[in-house]
């Protein structure tokens, strides 16, 4: 075993050390970027692309768009096919973007004010198929696919605006194509495409944020039905700031990583180590991923990468909170691309049952009754 072996294991087995520990397997697939736009489709990349935008540069522009009904249908059939020891269903949390940027309306406004649109409403703007809004709710229903909330929109809203007024070339065309993540000069790293929702630069920022925090969880409310258990933010950005007014909303855990990014004046960024189970000042319950599943990456080392990181998370008795994206399942640019991550969810989904046969599926949701019983 290779040096950079050991010190990968000691990591994997430091990390779900800390933390409530149970005697049971359980497993939860939460899924981010549900409801965002990304790219509207594959003319629009040729587009973009001809006029000289880099968007070739990662999958997410080349394959990420709006989900439609089949992805949802292909994707609940998969779930539906493999069963854990009570012959329970595999379950996925879509962690859910709840609005989109209402283009029209922004530009008519000199790209002075923010407007959105529901992402019900941009899923019928975008021509999808007109059961897809249902499907949703019949995931929900079956307990295959019950969301939680990833913020109002995926988009750094504010430094949005400000390079738009200034008028570049690039963000402009982009714009006019309903496509949000440039890659610009001058933008932090951090906020880099703008695509961390909660990134500001100044405190006079905040209550825009704060009105977004609030905004979000009401309309998840109006989409879905019921109140967001979780709120996992945009790029893993986040500042306590805006904790309060998710907690007074319903909202109880909020995901973060070990090293958590904390946005300050200026533009800079803190990191603060944060402990999984741990409660903040403002009541929320901080919880962590501890696997990662991105089959249609370039960097994929298979199934083989998962299982090891969820037999290390058994091992300490933790849950296995797997992290995936929706570019992994979706087919509106690509079929091949909804294929392949089909593919291979399914083997990993068939290989989790076989190695671990007291596996439980779980939702973040019936996860969290679990391991905070006191929620």
């Amino acid at each position: 075993m290779s040096i950079s072996d050991i010190k990968y294991n000691l990591i994997l087995n430091a990390k779900n050390i800390p933390g409530r520990s149970i005697d049971r397997k359980i497993v939860v697939i939460e899924c981010d970027d549900w409801g965002s736009i990304r790219m509207p489709s594959s003319t629009v990349y040729n587009r973009l692309l001809n006029a000289g935008i880099n968007v070739d540069n990662h999958r997410y522009n080349q394959y990420d768009t709006l989900e439609d009904k089949d992805d949802l249908e292909q994707l609940f059939d998969l779930l539906l096919s493999v069963k854990d020891k009570r012959r329970n269903p595999a379950v996925m949390t879509p962690i859910a973007i709840v609005a989109n940027p209402d283009f029209r309306r922004i530009k008519d406004s000199g790209y002075k004010q923010y407007y959105y649109e529901k992402f019900t409403d941009t899923l019928v703007r975008y021509g999808r198929h007109p059961d897809t809004e249902k499907l949703w709710k019949k995931g929900i229903e079956m307990g295959i696919f019950v969301p939680e909330l990833h913020g109002r929109e995926h988009i750094a809203v504010q430094l949005w605006l400000e390079k738009l007024r200034e008028g570049e070339n690039n963000i402009r065309t982009a714009f006019d194509n309903e496509f949000v993540a440039v890659k610009m000069s001058g933008v932090p790293p951090i906020a880099r495409e703008f695509r961390a929702e909660y990134y500001f630069s100044s405190p006079d920022q905040k209550d825009f944020l704060l009105k977004s925090a609030k905004e979000s969880v009401l309309l998840f409310h109006e989409i879905f039905g019921y109140i967001p258990r979780a709120f996992v933010p945009a790029n893993a950005v986040f500042h306590p700031d805006f904790e309060k007014p998710l907690f007074d909303a319903g909202v109880r855990y909020l995901n973060v990583n070990h090293l958590t990014d904390i946005p300050a004046d200026n533009g800079r960024i803190k990191h603060t180590w944060v402990r999984t189970g741990k409660k903040s000042a403002s009541g929320l319950t901080y919880y962590i991923r501890n696997c990662a599943f991105e089959p249609t990456d370039p960097g994929y080392r298979g199934t083989g990468f998962t299982l090891k990181q969820i037999e290390a998370a058994f091992r300490w008795g933790k849950p296995a909170n797997v992290s995936t994206h929706r570019v992994n399942y979706v087919g509106g640019i690509d079929k091949e691309n909804r294929n392949r991550g089909l593919r291979e969810l399914k083997s990993l989904l068939q290989s989790i049952e076989k190695k671990w046969p007291d596996v439980e599926f779980m939702s973040s949701a019936a996860m969290f009754k679990v391991m905070y019983p006191d929620g």
